[in-house]
């Protein structure tokens, strides 16, 4: 049997070898943020080609993470990776949705429940940014689209009801949805109404013509 010495001093080289991982792995969580973040932007710019080259190299260093972490699996779990996965699949979401692509699943991104359901949730943000662009671009129909697909997630996202430690704050991420549907609802429909009275002006001022030529 080890003595009380030697019984620390191994838990002691253990977790040094931790500390020394956790340090290593640091650097590659601020980068998967980092690349998330372009990815977003390359696929608003539509700028696809960069896009599609980062998607895949963020989904192979998820699985890099997660064999670099195989020896010591719980800072699989520390915050800075769940946060760092989060941004990912948020990232690789967006990307689907904007390219008219099926929505990867957490099994396609190599990221846990709990992650990928908040970067679901916190993609709705950038589906709005989205629809506004579309708003913008007088395309209606897009706009639409996606509103249907924030409110279908929104709806899917309240019949979450477990503990915030079991899904990482997704309540608080669907109460902020809710604020950002009902902006985007109301964006689409003074959208609509301005198509409709800007479709009227013409006929109001051929009314109005007509009856100045029948004025004495």
């Amino acid at each position: 049997m080890a003595s009380l010495s030697e019984i620390l001093t191994s838990i002691r080289q253990r977790l040094d070898r931790k500390e020394e991982l956790r340090e290593q792995i640091l650097p590659l969580a601020r980068q998967l943020i980092r690349e998330s973040a372009a990815l977003i932007k390359n696929a608003h710019r539509k700028e696809w080609n960069e896009a599609q080259n980062r998607r895949k190299v963020l989904i192979e260093a998820v699985s890099d993470l997660k064999v670099k972490l195989a020896q010591a699996p719980d800072l699989w779990f520390a915050g800075f990776v769940q946060d760092a996965l989060k941004e990912v699949a948020e990232a690789c979401i967006v990307y689907a949705l904007l390219r008219d692509e099926p929505v990867p699943s957490p099994e396609d991104l190599g990221i846990d429940d709990a992650p990928y359901l908040n970067g679901l949730l916190e993609a709705m943000g950038e589906l709005r940014r989205a629809t506004l662009d579309a708003i913008r671009s007088e395309d209606l129909s897009t706009a639409e689209k996606f509103l249907a697909i924030m409110d279908e997630v929104y709806f899917e996202a309240m019949t979450f009801d477990q503990a915030d430690a079991v899904t990482q704050g997704a309540r608080r991420r669907t109460d902020a949805l809710r604020a950002i549907l009902e902006r985007t609802r109301s964006d689409i429909t003074l959208a609509y109404q301005y198509r409709k009275l800007s479709n009227l002006l013409p006929a109001l001022g051929e009314v109005t013509e007509t009856e100045n030529e029948l004025l004495p």
